[in-house]
């Protein structure tokens, strides 16, 4: 397919993926990018409150989380905070300037419950996967892995750039870990497990890490001493992103409905598009009429569907390609 419109729908569970430029180990684990990583996950939740974070990895060079919303069009501003917070602060910690992301990051949607328990497993083994530690638990990284295994709790501080500025003119400026605010947050259940006790969760999130564990027992691994020497300004010397699928799915039938709800909603952006481009004189309101629910158009405005919508994939399967 051509560049893909965004769509964002309340309730729908999307794994966001964002990659350092050239694959460079910047987001390499130590504690102050660990701190920064969850300190800035933590301040956008509190900004954006309509945002539930499922679970997050950060590796040497990439991240990926897992995020819904409650609220409509929040979510993109929400990785703009992310995304953006990341990139400064973590130059500033590497002294560095410049480009710090690859591309946009890739929010894929997540369409069936036994796709979302894959989506989160394959979370959980980004360190065993690629050779650099045994288990998820062994990751020095920021990780939701102990969260989840855990009280589903995380303690994050934040430290505004605002917050510095005003600390850099005072006379006698006070230690930067004075100026940290609290943004511990707490992550959200996949929908998939909403109903299930505190228990019953703990022990499915470790079934996956036990599956994961034995699925790579045999590999031989870098360790962590080894992830922690590595250098911030190197790279793989093989870095090759693989392509962004359309969506994630657990089978053939959920993919076929998925991309025709897509291609329907695609038509339908395009034409209130065109209506845009020859009304340059249309209001706000005006556009939102004509646009698709889940729809972001111009100044971020979003397109929010009524509340009882429910996802065109997830309607019966003879009414898939005439959904939308």
């Amino acid at each position: 397919m051509a560049h893909r419109q965004r769509w964002s729908l309340v309730g729908v569970v999307a794994e966001v993926t964002i990659r350092t430029s050239q694959g460079k180990f910047w987001l390499r684990p130590d504690p102050a990018c660990n701190e920064i990583v969850e300190g800035v996950l933590g301040k956008a939740l509190k900004k954006y409150p309509g945002v539930r974070l499922h679970a997050y990895d950060a590796q040497s060079n990439h991240l990926h989380y897992a995020v819904s919303t409650v609220e409509p069009g929040q979510l993109a501003p929400f990785k703009d905070f992310v995304h953006g917070n990341l990139a400064r602060k973590v130059n500033r910690l590497r002294g560095r300037h410049g480009a710090f992301w690859s591309r946009r990051g890739a929010e894929i949607a997540i369409v069936d419950d036994d796709a979302q328990i894959a989506r989160l497993r394959y979370i959980l083994a980004q360190g065993p996967a690629a050779g650099l530690v045994a288990s998820p638990t062994s990751w020095p990284g920021a990780s939701s892995t102990s969260a989840l295994l855990g009280n589903m709790r995380v303690s994050a501080t934040y430290v505004s750039q605002d917050a510095r500025r005003r600390n850099a003119k005072r006379k006698h400026p006070l230690p930067e870990a004075e100026l940290a605010e609290d943004v511990s947050f707490e992550l959200t259940p996949l929908p998939v497990w909403a109903d299930l006790s505190p228990e019953q969760h703990r022990g499915k999130v470790a079934g996956l890490v036990e599956d994961v564990e034995r699925a790579h027992e045999t590999r031989p691994v870098l360790g962590v001493c080894g992830v922690l020497e590595q250098r911030p300004d190197a790279a793989p010397a093989e870095f090759q992103p693989s392509p962004m699928p359309l969506c994630h799915a657990s089978s053939a039938d959920s993919h076929r409905r998925f991309r025709a709800a897509y291609r329907r909603f695609r038509e339908a952006y395009l034409e209130a598009a065109r209506f845009a481009r020859s009304n340059p004189g249309a209001t706000l309101e005006e556009l939102q009429s004509r646009y698709p629910p889940g729809s972001y158009i111009r100044f971020g405005a979003h397109v929010a569907a009524p509340k009882d919508f429910v996802p065109p994939w997830r309607t019966d399967p003879s009414d898939a390609d005439a959904a939308c």
